[in-house]
């Protein structure tokens, strides 16, 4: 554990190390100039996007505490059970990392990119942790249709989380939900994610999703499609009437016999 405590200290220390490194700062700057190339291109002015210091000495550095907990939980996992200490996993994330995300073009791609990471590594706990700070992302990035490929196609390989109300809820109540009403794309995603893995949502919630998404009279042909295919699945998944009605019982009644009589 000393270790540990040590490698929190060097958190601090981060803004130093990531500052000199050039490896690191080419980095952000080919990932700057990819994400202006069309805007170069349309303006005309072929000018480098000045790098933002407080990527450097804020944003990358909070991005590493979340790798740290994130270490720091596991290991304490692993202990003996009489060297454990009460370390609950984190819950909360800096409002200042959330602004990033909102604000900061290059910071929101690192951090979504992140979250791809942690979700194909069935890193449910740290997933969870995030997934609040992608309701409000720059341009709508995280609801956009490249990110969310990957993601639920990573999802998929948290298919068991799905039988738990509370995994289900942060996803599509606190994430996907606050979306699908205003872009069609995100419903579509959802939709094709449930048709993969309804056999392993609560039918409770999944009822309550199917109703959720709905298609309206607005809605495009793919998602009403996708809609009708989700609801087929479900009602083959429904016991038919035959299987629900009591079997009738194959026991027999045998007559009673009276004694012999007694000579």
């Amino acid at each position: 554990m000393c270790n540990l405590g040590k490698i929190k200290i060097a958190v601090f220390l981060l803004p130093l190390k990531f500052e000199e490194s050039p490896d690191l700062l080419l980095l952000l700057r080919m990932l700057s100039l990819g994400q202006g190339a069309w805007d170069m291109i349309d303006s005309q002015v072929f000018k480098e996007p000045k790098m933002e210091a407080e990527l450097i000495t804020k944003f990358l550095p909070m991005l590493m505490s979340f790798v740290v907990d994130d270490h720091t939980f596991n290991v304490d996992q692993k202990l003996p059970s009489e060297e454990k200490g009460p370390i609950p996993y984190p819950s909360t994330i800096p409002e200042a990392f959330t602004k990033f995300l909102q604000e900061n073009r290059i910071a929101c791609e690192i951090g979504l990119y992140y979250v791809l990471h942690i979700t194909k590594q069935r890193n449910k706990n740290a997933f969870l942790r995030l997934l609040p700070a992608l309701v409000e992302t720059f341009s709508d990035l995280a609801f956009s249709d490249i990110f969310l490929h990957l993601l639920t196609g990573n999802l998929t390989l948290l298919g068991d989380e799905f039988a738990l109300e509370e995994f289900c809820t942060s996803l599509f109540d606190g994430f996907f939900l606050t979306a699908c009403s205003r872009k069609e794309n995100v419903h579509r995603h959802v939709l094709r994610l449930l048709l993969h893995l309804h056999h392993k949502v609560a039918p409770a919630k999944l009822e309550s999703l199917q109703k959720a998404l709905e298609p309206t009279k607005q809605s495009g042909e793919a998602v009403k499609e996708l809609y009708n295919q989700l609801t087929e699945k479900l009602e083959l998944r429904k016991p038919s009437p035959a299987e629900t009605t009591e079997t009738p019982s194959m026991e027999l009644t045998l007559p009673t016999v009276p004694p012999p009589a007694s000579r």
